[in-house]
């Protein structure tokens, strides 16, 4: 008699163990397949079936996955980007999209994918270059969809010494062109205009004229950048 029970409590607990694997084993394939079949797709910095950098699945169980060039030396600070997009792993939608002369920082907060627009602007010590955060979109589930806000300027506070200021603003001369130094010069004019500094920003967005000369190329390109910069943030 004893020996039956013994036999049928084995076999029950066999059944069980069988069964909870079984379970266990058709979990971890269910996640395997969703984590497999969240690739990129065609866009900007990426190509079809590519790996993604991250996948960040919402409470809705809607998957995004985020493709681009990662800035592996500043990885210590996040995930910093730039020409990327945020496709839906399931229908390839985008719903982020940057170009190469963006740079980002993607954060992962609870129910929601945070972008971060970043920009390099001289405002630290000596006019050193520094990463600020100039703006902010965020994708969040609603309901069963996705929805991406608007980018809006969202500038980080800093500041720059007046006297320092001054000292730059009052070195400058009109119809003197550009020294070697352009690129600094149109970045000091940048920080100071977004600060509302006046007299840098009437000679930033009026600066061919001032210089008293004709822009092309990549002296072109980022003046034109930082003007629009400028008045996005300053909504001017």
């Amino acid at each position: 008699m004893k020996q039956r029970i013994a036999i049928i409590i084995s076999a029950i607990f066999l059944v069980s163990c069988n069964k909870g694997k079984s379970k266990l084993n058709q979990e971890n394939i269910t996640n395997s397949k969703t984590e497999n079949s969240c690739k990129c797709f065609d866009g900007i910095g990426s190509s079809k079936n590519d790996e993604p950098i991250l996948t960040y699945t919402f409470e809705n169980n809607k998957s995004v996955s985020v493709c681009g060039f990662v800035d592996k030396e500043m990885q210590e600070q996040g995930i910093i980007i730039s020409e990327f997009n945020i496709f839906d792993c399931e229908t390839g939608k985008s719903f982020a999209e940057y170009g190469a002369l963006k740079i980002c920082k993607i954060v992962e907060n609870k129910n929601e994918l945070k972008i971060l627009e970043l920009r390099y602007l001289p405002i630290g010590k000596d006019w050193n270059w520094e990463l600020i955060e100039i703006g902010e979109q965020t994708i969040k589930p609603i309901e069963n969809q996705l929805k991406t806000s608007e980018l809006k300027p969202k500038i980080q506070n800093f500041a720059i010494d007046k006297k320092q200021a001054d000292e730059f603003l009052n070195s400058l001369k009109p119809n003197e062109g550009f020294n070697s130094d352009w690129e600094l010069i149109i970045g000091k004019l940048e920080a100071l205009s977004t600060i509302g500094n006046e007299k840098a920003w009437n000679i930033l967005k009026d600066l061919e004229n001032f210089t008293g000369q004709k822009f092309d190329g990549a002296l072109a390109e980022t003046w034109k950048e930082s003007v629009e910069s400028v008045k996005w943030i300053r909504k001017i």
